[in-house]
């Protein structure tokens, strides 16, 4: 069943009007007709609606059934991640929605090759997240928020932080993942790298530094990387 995710306030109303990309989904890509069914998903819920009215502009469909969503971790993943060059960025936003990151927040760096994010490149991201989310079958997608500097990132971002640098050696990312919280926050550093002075306000403000292993890895690669073991290690369930 195709899934659609929607603002949080329509998955309380009876009858829910789509309209925009998702209207043109439904009824010139998909070609669904009334009587088909969909799944509308909002905020970690989801409910299986039957379309009524199908047009280009606008679709009806009316909530039979309401339930939760089984597909989102018991954790709230933030991924800190750098702007990278070309498509690298928009693939990785990509990626890791797939893998369940509650949360993007982009940022640039001393080494950041690329220093701005404009207002219509993260609302792309914010339309691949959803689009992501909704492939992946995902309760709700990522929020992707507004762009940080350094000095910024660390009042940002929930604690625990964790941040991924190929100077540190030995603690490793998957014996650093916290078993018994709410929410985390992962960094990656950029194309150019973290520079010791930011590595050393990172742990002025409790971040744990981690090693993702003994080879050198392009920024976006150990993004997906470190963001699959992260997610491997929260979706296990404490020990008792």
């Amino acid at each position: 069943m195709h899934r659609f995710i929607i603002r949080a306030a329509l998955l309380n109303e009876d009858t829910v009007t789509l309209d925009g990309a998702h209207a043109r989904q439904i009824s010139l890509v998909l070609r669904m007709k009334p009587g088909d069914e969909i799944t509308l998903v909002a905020g970690g819920s989801e409910a299986i609606a039957t379309l009524e009215t199908v047009e280009p502009d606008h679709v009806v469909a009316r909530i039979r059934e309401r339930g939760g969503a089984s597909t989102e971790s018991r954790v709230a993943l933030t991924l800190a991640l750098p702007l990278l060059k070309g498509d690298h960025s928009e693939e990785v936003v990509e990626a890791v929605t797939q893998l369940g990151v509650a949360r993007i927040l982009p940022f640039v760096s001393t080494r950041s090759v690329v220093k701005a994010l404009g207002d219509a490149k993260r609302h792309r991201w914010e339309r691949i997240a959803r689009e992501s989310a909704e492939t992946a079958r995902r309760g709700q997608a990522p929020a992707v928020s507004t762009l940080h500097t350094w000095e910024e990132l660390f009042a940002a971002l929930p604690r625990p932080i964790v941040v991924a640098w190929e100077g540190e050696h030995e603690l490793r990312l998957r014996d650093a993942i916290p078993r018994d919280v709410a929410e985390m926050s992962l960094v990656i550093g950029p194309e150019g790298g973290l520079t010791e002075e930011e590595i050393a306000l990172a742990r002025e403000n409790g971040a744990i530094v981690v090693t993702l292993g003994s080879r050198n890895l392009r920024a976006e690669t150990a993004a997906v990387a470190a963001v699959a073991v992260a997610m491997e290690a929260l979706d296990e369930k404490p020990a008792d």
